[in-house]
């Protein structure tokens, strides 16, 4: 095999081990946390079994984190951006992590005012399945 025959196969197995890698990535996070994700975004839905806790959160607070995880969002491109940035300002990247601290203080504070509200009008069963949910699961990997 010589020339753009050879090219060819080397480009067809890059773009192979690619798709691979992306795959097994993929496959390795949907096994670790499920279709509803991790986190926050978990916590709305999927990972409460069946969402028999999803149907006590209020579509007032759904919008409400919906909005607050976009302002986390925001927040996190601005990190992005002060880290970039050239010629690299301390202050700016400063002000951009204070103001990530701040936005995801609020979405937690949130997620945890849902949960007391919610968690009242659980049965004991439903609050035991809860407790073993994927957002309230220890963190993957060691800790600190």
């Amino acid at each position: 095999m010589t020339g753009p025959r050879r090219r060819l196969w080397l480009i067809a197995g890059i773009v192979s081990a690619i798709l691979n890698v992306f795959l097994i990535g993929f496959l390795a996070g949907r096994q670790a946390f499920g279709p509803g994700g991790c986190g926050a975004r978990s916590f709305g839905r999927g990972a409460h079994h069946r969402g028999e806790f999803q149907k006590y959160v209020s579509p007032e607070d759904r919008a409400q984190l919906r909005a607050q995880l976009g302002e986390v969002r925001k927040a996190r491109e601005d990190v992005r951006a002060a880290l970039e940035r050239e010629p690299y300002d301390r202050a700016q990247l400063e002000a951009a992590l204070s103001e990530l601290r701040r936005h995801s203080a609020d979405v937690q504070l949130d997620m945890h005012r849902i949960l007391l509200d919610g968690a009242s009008k659980l049965s004991p069963e439903q609050r035991r399945r809860l407790a073993n949910a994927r957002f309230l699961r220890p963190a993957l990997g060691p800790g600190p």
